[in-house]
């Protein structure tokens, strides 16, 4: 006689796969707007005028091009624009306060509540810039680019202020700039996104003293 299967680890089984679902694919969560621009294939929960969402991409691109491991046929990323609602929390998890992520296994970026008309991040505070959104859809990119040449997993091999630094170099921007920084120097104060300024300065002072060669720059790195 065939034994009665148990329903318990069944629904726990589906219980972990409905929530882990849109980690793995968050178009499961119906972004109801789409939109193919270049080799970017972006979803959002927001209406995507074509005149606007093609000028982020294509400084997006602009940034991303300065970069000598970028595919020299374009950056393949899907990327969804929240409006930092439940969509945003659910897959951030403990990323909500970012502007954005990728996930290392999927290489999709996910970005926080930004305008898309002016090009911008939300502001982070009194001691955070404000961010335009093109530069923060180039640093997200650039993660993929690090992991398609040097690893998978290389966040955990190479040390946070060249994984991060060199993606705002390539961004061209930083979430605080020279003032903020000279400000929180002088009141003896730290700041979480200072490690990605600081990771930049040195990027472009390691890049200067090598002649631009990026895989160096990752090789000797500690």
């Amino acid at each position: 006689m065939a034994k009665p299967i148990k329903k318990g680890p069944l629904l726990l089984a589906g219980a972990a796969l409905l929530l882990a679902g849109p980690l793995l694919a968050p178009s499961v969560l119906a972004f109801p707007y789409r939109a193919q621009v270049g080799t970017f294939d972006i979803r959002s929960e927001a209406p995507l005028p074509t005149a606007e969402i093609e000028r982020v991409i294509a400084d997006a691109n602009r940034r991303i091009a300065t970069s000598p491991i970028a595919d020299p046929q374009g950056e393949k990323r899907s990327i969804y624009l929240t409006q930092g609602g439940w969509r945003w929390n659910w897959l951030a998890m403990q990323s909500r306060k970012s502007f954005a992520l990728t996930r290392a296994m999927t290489d999709y970026v996910l970005v926080n509540r930004s305008d898309l008309a002016a090009n911008q991040m939300a502001n982070r505070g009194a001691l955070g810039a404000t961010r335009t959104l093109s530069s923060i859809i180039a640093h997200e990119t650039c993660h993929g680019m690090e992991r398609r040449r040097y690893g998978r997993f290389m966040s955990v091999t190479h040390p946070t202020w060249l994984v991060e630094g060199y993606c705002d170099y390539v961004a061209q921007e930083s979430t605080l700039d020279d003032a903020r920084v000279a400000q929180l120097k002088a009141r003896g104060e730290r700041h979480p996104a200072m490690i990605y300024y600081e990771g930049r300065k040195r990027v472009e002072a390691e890049l200067a003293r090598n002649g631009g060669n990026v895989d160096k720059l990752f090789a000797e790195a500690k």
